[in-house]
């Protein structure tokens, strides 16, 4: 399927599209980010010579279409192979081109039994969300600009009742070769409401990784509930919450997941000489310091993006192996000047610790500090400078010089 709609999607772009009855109502979009930056001290030892600068690159092309009056047709093609710089980089047109690849390539049904249908290979879940997300990544960007699983095959439809909004999937993520040894299905439902102002999304996934080489099959399954309310006593100030929990066990050992984790946030906006706004966000999620016993206490996700911070949440920090489980406090505040609006400046403050220590290390990792100017031109051009921090537990490391890291972010959309 994926071959035949990327076909017509190739067909869209170079061909006639006004007289194109089977490609009617086209539309494309798409985006250009570049993100140049430089890091020092990733080992926190400011006497080497560790210094780095890179700049990634990604192109994002979308298509869509209607194939006849119930069935519509979407293809997204991404480009995010090289780094400005490389001595491989791509000479040749045809070798830019080959380096596409189509992300997302799905029918939707629509209407059919009263709901519409997505058939084939898309992108699921919100960018940044706890548990789930299929896409590709956004800012903080990674160390490496694509997620290592963008997208999910499968079908997905949502129904709306009242008010209730009910989602569900049932898609294959990862298919092994021909003898079925490994296969990673994920399917789940959700169930959206809101009840006396009160925001709530209740959700239940479930991972099957069947790895019949391996001999061990991990059934893992993530259930909980988050909340959103804006507080009326008190205006712009908003809080959320959310709390997920493990269930299932991995076949080899019989092992039982039973990790938690939960995520508390508030903001508050207020008008001083532009818009002033503040944050605050915690984060718990449980680990395991015994092996040896039948339970795994490690909190897992189905395939999150949770990533708080410009360096730790992007992957430029290096884990220290001495702890387990993590927790977070962050603290922020951003103004927008009244005198140039498209400016926004914003400053964070994490502290990144474990939920428990092993080889008697210290359960604090380290501090990171976060500067972001971000200047958004118009709608479809923003670019953001930034400087960021971190610094290391002391009694973790050998050493205990500040990393960092300055960069550029550039996005256009089109």
């Amino acid at each position: 399927m994926k071959k035949v709609i990327a076909m017509l999607a190739l067909v869209a772009l170079v061909g006639n599209v006004a007289n194109a009855e089977l490609l009617k109502n086209f539309k494309a979009t798409g985006q250009i980010e570049v993100n140049a930056y430089n890091t020092n001290n990733a080992d926190f030892n400011k006497d080497a010579n560790d210094k780095t600068g890179k700049a990634d690159t990604r192109v994002q092309i979308n298509a869509g279409f209607d194939l006849n009056e119930d069935v519509s047709a979407v293809v997204s093609a991404v480009k995010c192979n090289q780094q400005y710089g490389r001595t491989n980089g791509e000479n040749a047109v045809n070798g830019a081109f080959d380096n596409f690849t189509f992300e997302q390539a799905y029918l939707n049904l629509k209407g059919v039994f009263g709901l519409d249908h997505k058939l084939g290979r898309q992108y699921y879940g919100e960018a940044g969300d706890l548990i789930v997300y299929y896409g590709p990544a956004t800012w903080p960007y990674p160390s490496a600009i694509a997620l290592a699983r963008p997208a999910i095959d499968g079908w997905t439809s949502a129904y709306k009742y009242g008010n209730w909004d009910f989602g569900a999937i049932i898609a294959n993520e990862f298919q092994g070769n021909a003898n079925g040894q490994r296969n990673i299905a994920v399917h789940g439902v959700t169930a959206m409401t809101k009840v006396i102002d009160i925001g709530l999304n209740g959700y239940v996934y479930q991972q099957n990784d069947n790895n019949t080489s391996a001999g061990n099959n991990d059934y893992l399954t993530v259930a909980g509930l988050k909340g959103k309310y804006a507080i009326p006593m008190v205006k712009d100030l908003n809080v959320a919450a959310e709390f997920a929990m493990n269930m299932g066990k991995m076949t080899n050992g019989d092992l039982k997941h039973k990790g938690m984790a939960y995520k508390l946030n508030a903001d508050y906006g207020m008008d001083l000489l532009g818009r002033l706004g503040f944050n605050a966000e915690y984060y718990f999620a449980s680990g395991d310091g015994n092996g040896t016993d039948k339970g795994d206490s490690t909190f897992r996700t189905i395939n999150g993006d949770f990533r708080p911070g410009v360096m730790m949440g992007g992957g430029f920090v290096a884990a220290n192996g001495t702890s387990t489980g993590s927790s977070m406090i962050g603290a922020g505040a951003n103004w927008s000047p009244e005198m140039a609006t498209k400016l926004n400046l914003a400053a964070k403050y994490y502290n990144f610790s474990a939920d428990q220590k092993i080889n008697n290390a210290e359960k604090h990792l380290g501090n990171e500090y976060d500067l972001v100017a971000t200047w958004t031109h118009s709608e479809n051009v923003a670019v953001k400078a930034y400087a960021a921090m971190f610094q290391n537990e002391k009694k973790n490391f050998a050493t205990d010089d500040a990393q960092t890291m300055f960069g550029a972010a550039f996005e256009v959309k089109f």
